[in-house]
């Protein structure tokens, strides 16, 4: 509101407006519709306030407001019309301004809310209630907690450190600015301690808690002393139960969110993600089917220049190890082992596997290691801590004219962020491959 519209309203307001300011008043509204909104707006609050004093105040300020001279008392009353004209504005915008962001849609993999909506990357979540009826959902706190949820499932988000589960699955990796994140369900009071962890709710509200890296504090409502969960322990508990039982520690049924809460959007063909755990590592762990994925140091920055096979979209071929490309220092990465552990098995042990998939993460691939040297280097850097990696693992691939079968394959699609691969393998052999992703 200009300085001459807001003193014609104050004036015809007071009844102290001049004949030739009613008129210029009576003009400036006719043509402007603004002006005319400015003028309502400021007599309802106006009459407002003369319904709310005139009456049950009237007695009580009357003594109060008779010791003014009337050029003071306008102004008392002028002064509280603005304050609570300001008031009614702060109110107003309080509620109709969205709420405050607690996390975003990172990631959506056939997802949908209760009602078939779909959900779209980037969208804002604030605190409230989140249904997914399928598919997998992923939500990055401001704080920096990563929640992963599969339908069907049931939440609420209470803020940016607290979540109440319903039903469903969920699999969170907490960092430090978000120690203390807590998931709650009928059943159990999980908090987390630095870690990654699932959590599982059934249909008859059997409550599962499965460790997979560093610490939880789980407690139920009957148990007035809570649990330490580590990496590799898991425990059941139900509402109205005085236990908390230590269970098998079981990921299958976090198999499917994990991956994506890890960094990885999705797996097709025969590709296996491993949830972390004290005996899932690449020495103890043999597959014929599955090329099995296993996710190593997250987020880690490297001091030295890392040496790969490949950084460029297409297809590997072998090169010397002097002509490998390196990684520049001071790039956060996350290092995942892709790997094919042959054994003997059936009626013809000794038969040669073939196994292809496809593995797509979430952030770009910025190299890729295969050879057994580099392979060797890396596992220091990047290698699971306390692990004895095997040896003897460098793929295959077709050298160029050759067309006899039974050869590795490895791409690196245009999106950078998409693997092709196809691994041969004999009983009692494996192949290898080390991936490195920008850091989430």
């Amino acid at each position: 509101m200009d300085k001459e519209l807001k003193e014609w309203i104050n004036k015809s307001l007071n009844e102290t407006i001049t004949d030739e300011e009613a008129r210029a008043l009576e003009e400036r509204l006719l043509r402007d519709c603004s002006a005319r909104d400015q003028y309502l707006n400021a007599v309802n609050v106006h009459a407002s306030l003369c319904r709310r004093f005139s009456a049950g105040a009237e007695s009580s300020a009357s003594t109060y407001v008779e010791t003014f001279p009337d050029s003071n008392r306008r102004v008392f009353f002028l002064g509280l019309a603005a304050a609570v004209a300001l008031a009614f504005i702060v109110g107003v915008a309080v509620i109709l301004l969205p709420p405050k962001p607690i996390a975003v849609v990172a990631q959506v993999i056939g997802a949908y809310g209760g009602e078939g909506e779909t959900f779209t990357i980037g969208e804002k979540v604030g605190s409230g209630r989140l249904e997914v009826s399928r598919g997998l959902l992923r939500l990055d706190f401001l704080n920096g907690a990563l929640v992963t949820v599969e339908g069907p499932a049931e939440m609420e988000v209470s803020d940016g450190m607290h979540v109440l589960l319903h039903r469903g699955v969920v699999t969170a990796t907490i960092p430090e600015s978000a120690v203390g994140f807590v998931v709650d369900t009928a059943a159990a009071h999980v908090v987390d301690l630095g870690t990654s962890f699932g959590v599982s709710v059934s249909a008859e509200g059997l409550t599962e808690v499965c460790v997979f890296e560093g610490e939880v504090e789980v407690s139920n409502s009957m148990e007035s002393l809570p649990r330490i969960l580590r990496e590799g322990e898991a425990v059941r508990t139900s509402e109205g139960s005085s236990t908390i039982d230590d269970v098998a520690y079981e990921t299958s049924r976090f198999e499917n969110a994990w991956p994506v809460t890890s960094g990885v959007l999705q797996t097709t063909g025969s590709m296996r993600f491993v949830s972390p755990g004290p005996d899932f590592h690449p020495g103890n762990f043999e597959d014929n089917e599955h090329i099995v994925v296993f996710p190593e140091k997250r987020g880690f920055e490297p001091r030295e220049l890392v040496r790969v096979d490949m950084v460029d979209p297409g297809e590997y071929a072998k090169t010397l190890y002097r002509e490998k490309p390196t990684l520049p220092t001071g790039r956060r990465l996350t290092s995942y082992l892709l790997q094919l552990d042959a054994y003997p098995e059936g009626e013809n042990p000794n038969r040669r596997r073939s196994v292809r998939g496809q593995i797509t993460f979430t952030k770009p691939i910025v190299g890729i290691i295969t050879m057994d040297r580099l392979l060797k280097e890396s596992e220091s850097v990047f290698g699971i801590p306390n692990v004895a990696y095997p040896s003897a693992r460098m793929i295959e691939p077709r050298p160029e004219g050759d067309e006899r079968p039974g050869f590795d394959s490895l791409i690196l699609a245009a999106d950078r962020r998409t693997l092709f691969i196809e691994l041969q393998e004999n009983p009692g052999h494996l192949d290898q491959v080390r991936v490195l992703v920008e850091a989430e």
